[in-house]
């Protein structure tokens, strides 16, 4: 509640009643300011003085402890300024290199400009151009660099063409970071390979999510289930376990419940909780009449592989060395599709269809006409094939001539071992294996003949 301030109904400010009051008001406020208690309804009595001291005093503790949580929160990154400084980086690194120019505008975020990025993670939505492209096109009309736009002349923004080594900001930056380096103990001398340069792998690693029932039925730790404590930014707290972490949930359940089994050596004994987490029969089932014989223990490597069965998966795409992760997701990892077929009427020519590169930062357009480059074969780009699968909204299909599940294969593992051609050689991709899914239409051979 807040009184108002009282009337004084005469000018006698100068009295001896007055200056009493005036030496209590500093006596109370100080020591109400010390004791951090003070508050309006504490200090309101009959005077005016004493009125506004009270409110003077609750509003300097108010402003005072809004100023300690400002102090206390953490400021967000500037990712514009973590954009610019990674694209200036990138591009020293690329000239130093000598990085063969033009280069597909996807190829370079993935391979060059990302890898340059240190301190806080670039989170390109969290820019004010929440592109790659928009960021690009303001850098070339800056002079920094030269676009190219694509064989149908639709993106403006499909390769870098040039770099303009005397731009004067860019000149600027190499002198700034040139001083870093040096007031660190280092040289630019240091860095002449470019992380996008370098010889990297992409690998998908499994991971595992415990569900909500399981969770709450065996009431297990919040932060262990929510991966609070994982070794990555990218995993904390979003629930997404490693085998290791999944794993070791429900060993803590056995060794909390003292469930290892003091007669049966190896084993492990079921109770209620557990027994309903790995062997519960769902609804349909139940209403199809199946029954369950229920175990009373199970040996711990059967309880560990049911335990991982009952979890939900999910994936990571993970970029080595250094184990940065560059996608997370639920499920399984995406596909990238390689489809070979007959030409229509013509049993001995082929076409090779490839889809889902986007899931992986690999542009359709810049893809295209780097593999009709490398295999001197001819290309088309589909939006909505005819008598083909539906794509997704920004996913397209290529579809080249000849059979050429190899060389894709080789092209974009970065493994030029799986092909015999030359033009496989010195990828810059390098999506797993695992991840790549080859079909052959009836009667294609595995391979064309030389």
């Amino acid at each position: 509640m807040i009184y108002p301030i009282l009337e004084v109904g005469d000018d006698e400010s100068d009295s001896d009643e007055s200056q009493v009051g005036d030496e209590s008001q500093d006596v109370d406020t100080t020591t109400a300011v010390e004791m951090g208690q003070m508050t309006i309804s504490d200090t309101v009595d009959t005077t005016k003085e004493e009125g506004i001291a009270a409110i003077e005093s609750t509003t300097n503790d108010t402003n005072q402890e809004n100023k300690e949580v400002e102090e206390t929160e953490p400021d967000e990154p500037d990712h514009d300024e973590i954009l610019q400084n990674a694209f200036y980086k990138s591009l020293l690194l690329m000239i130093s290199s000598k990085t063969p120019l033009p280069i597909p505008v996807s190829q370079y975020y993935a391979k060059h400009l990302l890898a340059a990025v240190e301190g806080p993670r670039l989170n390109m939505k969290q820019t004010t151009y929440k592109k790659i492209g928009p960021f690009l096109k303001e850098m070339e009309a800056d002079g920094v660099i030269k676009l190219g736009a694509s064989k149908d002349k639709k993106d403006k923004c499909a390769f870098i063409n040039d770099i303009t080594k005397n731009n004067p900001d860019l000149l600027q930056f190499k002198r700034n970071w040139k001083k870093e380096l040096e007031s660190s103990g280092g040289d630019l001398s240091s860095m002449k390979a470019s992380p996008g340069d370098q010889k990297t792998k992409l690998a998908v690693v499994d991971l595992f999510i415990v569900p909500r029932q399981i969770s709450e039925g065996m009431q297990l730790e919040k932060d262990a289930v929510m991966a609070t404590t994982a070794k990555t930014e990218e995993r904390k707290g979003t629930g997404f376990l490693t085998k290791t972490e999944c794993r070791a949930l429900v060993e803590g359940y056995i060794e909390k419940e003292q469930l290892v089994d003091p007669n049966s050596k190896g084993r492990i004994l079921i109770n209620g909780p557990l027994c309903d987490a790995l062997y519960r029969v769902s609804k349909k089932n139940k209403q199809a009449g199946q029954k369950t014989e229920y175990p009373t223990s199970v040996k711990r490597k059967e309880l560990i592989e049911k335990w991982l069965e009952r979890m939900d998966t999910g994936h990571a795409v993970v970029q080595m060395p250094g184990s940065k992760i560059l996608q997370i997701r639920r499920g399984a990892p995406k596909p990238v599709e390689i489809e070979v077929e007959f030409r229509q009427g013509n049993r001995r020519k082929f076409l090779t269809h490839l889809r889902g590169m986007e899931e992986y930062g690999i542009g359709g357009e810049g893809l295209a006409q780097e593999v009709s480059h490398r295999f001197a074969c001819s290309s088309s780009i589909e939006t909505d094939p005819v008598g083909r699968p539906a794509l997704k909204k920004d996913r397209v299909e290529i579809t080249f001539q000849g059979h050429l599940s190899e060389e894709l294969t080789a092209l974009l593992t970065g493994d030029e071992k799986t092909s015999s051609h030359g033009g496989a050689k010195g990828s810059e991709y390098s999506l797993p294996k695992s991840v790549i899914n080859v079909a052959l239409r009836k009667g294609v051979p595995a391979r064309k003949k030389r």
